[in-house]
């Protein structure tokens, strides 16, 4: 259902006993070691005992992929007293006959049975699965099972497998002399928080994921309500793996785990399932929990708006900004010399939502956390402003992975009432616009921090991103770290993702390499990196009157003043799979070649030389080649037609232009060759980029045309 939306291969989180998914926890591989003591050393018999759903039963069909055919096994999981004979259910474990049979009878072809395979040089182990609901008489006749031996050599290994109530039923006097011939023994005990982030990011990994899927507050909540259950956590994980798919929401957070356990709550039949009494909560760090917030006053939604209207009328309307910096400016920051690059570690922390219902869930259980307008962390030294360019891409993903806790404030780029409604849902501050004032990416992110600043004053940093991407799991955490380990850089960006965990596809291989580098970089190359707040201030923000380029504008005028722009290994921000906003090759293509051809007009000289290169690309194969190559075959056609020559001159000038073609064959031919020639998207991608020099020059002459005019 939801396995291609998040990348996988097969459902990761299935509560039926599956050993390729074994999670080798503490105790789980210390149980498995007990496991294969007994069965190579003869141990006679081997215990196993553990709460519900703690993997007991996954543990036993991993044992039984190892044993090879030197050992014949019965695996029997539904004895129970009152229903048959325990000798007939061995039996039938081991595929003999027993119908029909007495009680000796029976006894007899199982002993029988054991030395036959004896003398075939097999080893007969016997598992009971569940073994917690045998009576006190059958684990008495297993016991003397165990007495038929060859020698010294014992023929029957028994490994009893069961509930707590195991441990009970075998430490009664009566059973003494069974307790005593328990050769190895070991108690399951659940996931500790630690452990079951583990626990979930192992079983994506091998279900195929390629990035993280869960964020790490969101893993926390389920430790807590599953209290390390495995299956619970597995009941847990799916439903909110459900639950983001159907809101199209890229990674799981920490409210779809609130919206699972409420629904689960009020609606389901038995809430989560999970044992409190045999397996305590797991206590999250801190006094207040995972879910309490620090109280911090905010002003009201309709105040800030009342604000930033008499803001935006002082300054004189649609008057265009200000902000380029002044002539001499005084660098803000000290960079050291040829810093040691720092890495950051992928990090993970995107909020997703799921519709909510009405919560019945008892306070002791589960408080749900206040809406983002009520309470604000006052700790949370990141802010974001989501800027959304398109009508049509609903911006409810990228507010929701910014998390609880955090200013949000959302700004659309031209008049989108459609996605302001749906901002204004998902609990971001909205500034709204006619549709006219806030009319440039520079506009529209000014605006959106200046209503930042008011509903956080304390902020440190500014995290901008794009209405179609999605923040990755705790990015913003690993931002500020590495932004407090270095005062040198003003800006870091991290890489951008597929939601299948797969790079970014981007117009040609050049901008492909360019988003890969790490370390150091000349300016971010998007709307989504994380800024030092003080410094996008010293230099005035974003310019308003660019209409394109202002992110790189911004990095270029920061890097003039002596700060740093980096880009960290790990994940910012994720794409989402499904836009609503149809992909038009032609007219992505004009508007790179307009961007690298705005680029160069502004910082296209030394030592910037910011869309030079690409801007000549575009000029010589989207118009001198191409443009050449049909004038020389007109002048050849016209040329054999004067001077009546041999060659007609149709062929002389189909000639010229085949060579063209070749010539543009070649290219493709290269481009596919260096993106992988088996890849079928390859060539789709090959020609686009070939060819797509076209319309690039067709975009940046908007901008040599629109200069002149």
């Amino acid at each position: 259902m939801y396995e291609q939306f998040f990348g996988l291969s097969e459902k990761p989180f299935s509560i039926q006993p599956d050993p390729s998914f074994l999670y080798w926890g503490r105790t789980h591989r210390l149980a498995y070691a007990m496991l294969e003591y007994g069965v190579l050393n003869h141990a006679g018999i081997s215990v196993i005992t553990g709460e519900v759903g703690c993997g007991k039963t996954t543990l036993i069909h991993r044992l039984l992929d190892q044993l090879s055919d030197t050992h014949s096994v019965a695996l029997i999981s539904n004895i129970q007293e009152g229903r048959g004979d325990l000798l007939s259910w061995v039996l039938m474990g081991f595929g003999e006959p027993f119908a029909g049979k007495t009680h000796v009878e029976l006894f007899s072809q199982l002993q029988n049975f054991f030395i036959s395979e004896y003398s075939k040089g097999r080893r007969v182990v016997l598992i009971i699965d569940e073994a917690q609901n045998l009576s006190i008489d059958m684990l008495e006749e297993l016991r003397l099972l165990s007495n038929i031996n060859a020698g010294k050599d014992q023929l029957l290994q028994l490994i009893l497998v069961g509930q707590p109530q195991l441990k009970g039923h075998l430490n009664k006097p009566e059973l003494l002399q069974l307790a005593q011939r328990v050769g190895s023994d070991f108690h399951l005990t659940p996931l500790n928080k630690e452990e079951v982030h583990a626990y979930i990011d192992t079983r994506l990994a091998i279900a195929g994921c390629k990035r993280r899927v869960f964020s790490d507050r969101a893993i926390d909540l389920i430790a807590e309500q599953s209290r390390g259950v495995p299956r619970v956590i597995n009941i847990v994980a799916d439903t909110a793996l459900v639950y983001a798919f159907s809101a199209e929401e890229l990674v799981v957070g920490v409210e779809t785990i609130r919206n699972v356990i409420r629904d689960k709550t009020e609606f389901g039949v038995f809430g989560i399932a999970s044992d409190e009494d045999a397996a305590p909560p797991l206590k999250a760090e801190g006094d207040g929990g995972i879910d309490s917030f620090a109280d911090g006053a905010s002003k009201s939604e309709a105040i800030i708006r009342d604000e930033f209207d008499r803001d935006e009328s002082d300054r004189g309307g649609d008057e265009p900004e200000d902000l380029t910096p002044p002539r001499d400016p005084a660098p803000f920051v000290n960079p050291s010399p040829e810093p040691t690059p720092a890495r950051v570690m992928p990090v993970a922390d995107i909020k997703t939502q799921i519709q909510s219902k009405p919560a019945a869930i008892p306070a002791a259980q589960y408080e749900p956390a206040p809406s983002r307008q009520e309470v604000r962390e006052e700790s949370a030294i990141t802010g974001v402003v989501v800027v959304s360019a398109h009508r049509k891409i609903s911006p409810e993903a990228a507010i929701r992975s910014a998390g609880d806790g955090r200013a949000i404030v959302f700004v659309a780029i031209g008049a989108a009432p459609e996605a302001v409604a749906i901002a204004k849902k998902a609990g971001a501050i909205v500034v709204e616009d006619d549709g006219h004032t806030l009319n440039t990416g520079g506009r529209a992110r000014n605006a959106g921090y200046r209503q930042l600043k008011k509903i956080a004053p304390h902020v440190k940093y500014v995290q901008f991103i794009d209405a179609e991407y999605a923040i990755a799991p705790d990015w913003i955490g690993a931002g500020e770290k590495f932004m407090a380990r270095r005062p040198e850089v003003s800006v870091v960006e991290g890489f951008l993702k597929t939601h299948d965990g797969s790079d970014i596809q981007l117009a040609t291989l050049r901008d492909e390499k360019r988003i890969q580098d790490e370390g150091e970089i000349q300016c971010a190359n998007c709307g989504t990196a994380l800024v030092r707040t003080e410094n996008f201030e010293a230099i005035g923000g974003f310019r308003g009157d660019l209409t394109a380029a202002e992110t790189e504008d911004l990095c270029i005028r920061l890097r003039r003043r002596g700060a740093r722009i980096w880009r960290s290994d790990a994940v910012m921000a994720i794409c989402r799979p499904s836009l609503k906003v149809r992909r038009n090759w032609w007219r992505d293509h004009v508007k790179r070649g307009f961007k690298n051809a705005y680029s160069m007009s502004l910082h296209g000289g030394p030592p910037e030389r910011l869309g030079v290169y690409d801007t000549m690309m575009a000029i010589f194969w989207g118009f001198l080649f191409p443009v050449g190559m049909i004038c020389a075959a007109i002048v050849a056609g016209l040329t054999a037609g004067v001077l009546d020559m041999r060659v007609s001159p149709l062929i002389l000038a189909a000639g010229i232009i085949a060579v063209g073609v070749l010539v543009f064959a070649a290219l493709v031919g290269v481009s596919v060759l260096r993106r992988g020639i088996f890849r079928p998207s390859s060539w789709a991608r090959a020609f686009g980029a070939v060819f797509g020099r076209i319309p690039e020059f067709a975009g940046a002459s908007k901008v040599w045309l629109s200069r002149k005019a």
